[in-house]
């Protein structure tokens, strides 16, 4: 259901790229779904969402940036969001619900970050892309903060097919009580960092590898991985195997973290940091269940650590730790206000959970 289709918004003479009749076709909707059908979008200018209008976009339409910019897409509902209740102009209450983000792929194109999301009150985005997001892929809060509560994120896939984006991030988030469930982030060095509280963080997969090491192609990389699987997979993989590359990870590893946990009382439940230099960084108030770490051994990194613990009360309940090096590191930090309960871990003689609990202050 759409209220109406870029399709009626053609481009108008002198126009090179698909920004302004895309904008025309938003400021033509508000309140309302816009259709935005199947085919590659040229988007040389921000656009902006300030009406309240929604995008229903088939999965196969990319927005693609040919220029620079800050984003691709900067999404701020109209209205007092900072307030506890909504109104129209004639004073009574317009509590609209279900405004969202659909479908479709945002490339960054390593020109532009890719969406960003300011002022709105129960939002979705959902089964949406975001590919080679310049420093971000999704930016909820704006630099301002921004006025979000219950933003919902499903299916959401932030990937970099790219070189020359080291040190982007994936999600990042400086709002509070969000729900980020089933989200895949791969190749962003970091992959998302949460800078609000309270935020629920379900099933979400965070990985790194695609993108080769700086002085390898990407058919070169791809053969050298395939070389090394096959190896492992016949018992015959070790140290010494392919020397000329052993010291080279893949670019986006450098400096990786998978979940930088900066703000409070966030919860992490059936999350993977799958191969990162950290897993998990903790600098407040965490708890995490049903969590993993692995460091895939293929990717060449040599030092890994699942949890860096700066400071904050951590729980660590029912998680599973895999390193296959034998130098990864479990923990690194004081040991203080850290509770394990029922986790597992396999690697080498940093990789043991403690043998005792640390009690967490009140």
């Amino acid at each position: 259901m759409y209220d109406t289709n870029l399709k009626d918004f053609p481009r108008l003479k002198g126009e090179e790229s698909d920004s302004f009749r895309i904008q025309r076709a938003i400021d033509a909707t508000e309140n309302g779904v816009l259709c935005i059908p199947k085919g590659d979008y040229y988007i040389s200018k921000t656009i902006f969402i300030t009406n309240r209008c929604s995008l229903e976009m088939h999965p196969a339409a990319r927005l693609i940036a040919v220029e620079e910019m800050d984003f691709i897409i900067e999404y701020s509902a109209k209205g007092n969001y900072h307030a506890l209740t909504l109104f129209n102009e004639d004073g009574s209450v317009y509590d609209n619900l279900g405004l969202f983000i659909r479908g479709g792929d945002i490339d960054g194109a390593g020109k532009a970050s890719c969406l960003s999301i300011t002022n709105a009150h129960h939002f979705t985005i959902t089964n949406t892309a975001l590919h080679n997001g310049k420093k971000f892929g999704l930016h909820i809060g704006g630099d301002r903060g921004g006025h979000i509560y219950e933003l919902i994120c499903n299916n959401v896939y932030c990937k970099c097919t790219m070189k020359g984006l080291n040190g982007n991030i994936g999600i990042y988030s400086n709002r509070h009580d969000a729900h980020f469930n089933d989200c895949i982030v791969v190749d962003y060095t970091i992959g998302m960092r949460m800078l609000g509280s309270a935020n629920r963080i379900t099933r979400c997969h965070l990985w790194s590898g695609t993108v080769p090491p700086r002085n390898i192609s990407v058919k070169d990389w791809s053969n050298i991985y395939a070389d090394r699987k096959m190896k492992l997979s016949n018992g015959v993989y070790g140290e010494d195997e392919i020397k000329e590359y052993q010291n080279d990870i893949p670019e986006m590893l450098d400096g990786s973290i998978s979940f930088d946990m900066v703000g409070g009382e966030n919860v992490l439940d059936g999350c993977y940091a799958d191969t990162a230099e950290i897993g998990y960084l903790i600098s407040n108030n965490t708890r995490m269940i049903n969590c993993d770490f692995f460091n895939n051994k293929l990717m060449g990194m040599k030092k890994s650590t699942a949890i860096k613990h700066v400071k904050g009360k951590l729980v660590v309940c029912s998680c599973n730790f895999r390193g296959t090096v034998g130098s990864e590191f479990l923990y690194e930090g004081d040991g203080n206000n850290v509770e394990w309960i029922a986790c597992s871990a396999t690697g080498g003689e940093n990789m043991k959970i403690p043998t005792c609990n640390k009690t967490i202050k009140a």
